[in-house]
């Protein structure tokens, strides 16, 4: 990322509003936003997707946009893969998890990764991705990391997400290690309590270091704190963000997990004053909500919003008059905002990629990810399937209680494939058991000890079982399954490459669970 000067003089307001996101510009102007600005003071600064309904839709908006801003159009999205995708519709190739790379153990899969989702996103009018997540995974998963995490193995973890930054922004994307200094040894999740931890897991910053040294463009400091760094949330702790500039050598820009989640800015006292601490102690972007909205917002919620934000930035130019935050700092930011929108923003002349070829390339390579990535933990010599025995598959429901989380709503791709294949009876957990013999495949994507469970059921009755773990492999802990699978996506690609295993299509791969501490029984 090219330099920064190390003093600019614009004025002070626009540098502000320069490090406030999402932004006070319209990225789609309709009634909605006409009336938000006639009533809020601004628009909002962001896209909802009950409004922008497809890539197609979202791409001609974006457009718009890059004509009408005073500077490159830069617009951020969480697009990791896996389980949190904010471009979620149907015809979206999406990836396998992070945690599937890592069971592949293949860095060149993870620059592959950021390459095709740079693509995706490029061609969408996208340019900067929030991710990769660099915390290092635990047994028991915490919800906050789970399969976002490529695994337990620092060295393993620093080569998968130096790998994913080079192919995201190789792909002209702007690149997000996060969440700084790592949540690996965290209990809670940041998304509804605010975690302490005494110290950080050993190698908890290789990653990090790994991707400083592949020239991310940006590092997102957590909400978390680490005692034995400060007894102050990371993202508003002077020596945490001094380890990431002066031990890491950091030079570009350091963003703010989202403030405005109740968990995150209710220990500073409120939205206001974490968004001041957080500048103040060095984070030169405050995020407070998603520029690509994951869900849906009315009127009266968009309109809070943009509130929210009018009074962080008042609260950020009273905290310089009163020299609680200095100018210096702020201008110091706003250069380091600047540089990222000119090193990956879009001008009006910009000319984007195919859609439509840069998603058959994701869906190219998410099969290739899957299968390569699907984990028989346990019961190998019992695959494949028999060809003549019948097949009953069960889906345990969502327990839903993951934040952030849009493949909670993807299709049951895993039900859909093998029916294309064999006669499948499909039946709902506690149903009752017909009579005569066949293989049980117990399913689910986020099912806590509910598939374990189901899965006893079907043991005692003397039935063969498969469970299928599509989300955190967590689930197949303490399950008596003959066959557990861990295929860490509920994604078509993961859906067909376990499908394509049960059944003989291919041998079991040599991938494993890449997380210490694993137990299946």
């Amino acid at each position: 990322m090219p330099g920064y000067p190390a003093r600019a003089t614009p004025d002070l307001k626009a540098c502000i509003d320069l490090i406030v996101r999402p932004g006070r510009h319209s990225l789609a102007y309709d009634i909605t936003e006409a009336r938000l600005e006639r009533v809020a003071g601004a628009a909002s600064g962001r896209l909802c997707k009950d409004t922008i309904t497809s890539p197609d839709a979202l791409r001609q908006a974006l457009r718009g946009a890059q004509q009408s801003l005073p500077y490159p159009l830069l617009v951020s999205v969480n697009q990791e893969g896996g389980r949190l995708n904010a471009l979620d519709w149907p015809q979206v190739a999406q990836l396998p998890a992070n945690l599937a790379l890592g069971a592949g153990r293949d860095p060149e899969a993870a620059e592959l990764a950021g390459s095709v989702i740079a693509g995706q996103l490029r061609a969408a009018g996208l340019t900067w991705n929030l991710a990769p997540v660099c915390d290092l995974a635990t047994w028991p998963s915490v919800s906050a990391v789970g399969t976002r995490s490529y695994g337990s193995d620092p060295e393993a973890v620093a080569a998968m997400a130096a790998a994913y930054v080079r192919g995201l922004q190789g792909g002209k994307v702007a690149a997000t290690a996060k969440h700084f200094p790592g949540l690996g040894g965290i209990t809670a999740d940041p998304h509804h309590d605010a975690p302490v931890t005494e110290r950080l897991p050993h190698g908890a910053l290789l990653p990090f270091r790994a991707a400083v040294k592949a020239g991310v463009a940006c590092v997102m400091a957590g909400s978390h704190t680490v005692r034995a760094l400060d007894d102050r949330p990371a993202l508003a702790s002077p020596r945490v963000l001094g380890l990431l500039r002066d031990h890491l050598g950091f030079t570009g820009v350091i963003v703010s997990e989202n403030l405005s989640i109740p968990a995150v800015h209710q220990p500073f006292g409120g939205l206001s004053e974490a968004a001041v601490a957080a500048v103040a102690a060095g984070v030169d972007i405050v995020m407070l909500d998603s520029e690509i909205s994951r869900g849906h917002q009315d009127f009266a919620q968009r309109a809070a919003g943009v509130r929210r934000r009018a009074l962080v930035t008042r609260a950020l130019l009273n905290a310089v008059r009163e020299h609680r935050v200095s100018q210096d700092r702020i201008e110091e930011a706003a250069a380091r905002v600047r540089a990222l929108h000119h090193a990956y923003g879009l001008g009006a002349d910009a000319v984007l990629p195919s859609w439509e070829e840069a998603n058959v390339a994701a869906e190219h390579a998410a099969r290739r990810i899957a299968g390569r990535s699907v984990a028989v933990v346990h019961g190998r010599h019992d695959l494949p399937l028999s060809p003549t025995e019948p097949v009953l598959a069960v889906r345990v429901p969502n327990t839903g209680e993951r934040r952030a989380d849009s493949a909670r709503h993807a299709p049951d791709h895993l039900l859909g494939s093998l029916t294309r294949h064999r006669p499948v009876t499909s039946l709902s957990p506690g149903a009752a058991m017909p009579p005569g013999t066949g293989t049980v495949v117990v399913y689910g994507y986020d099912t806590g000890s509910a598939a374990a469970a189901e899965t006893a059921r079907w043991v005692d009755a003397g039935r063969v079982v498969v469970q299928v773990a599509l989300g955190d492999p967590d689930d197949l802990a303490g399950s008596p399954a003959d066959v557990l699978v861990a295929a860490f996506s509920p994604h078509r690609s993961s859906a067909e490459s376990v499908v394509d295993l049960l059944l003989g299509g291919r041998a079991p791969c040599p991938a494993d669970v890449p997380v210490g501490g694993t137990t299946w029984r």
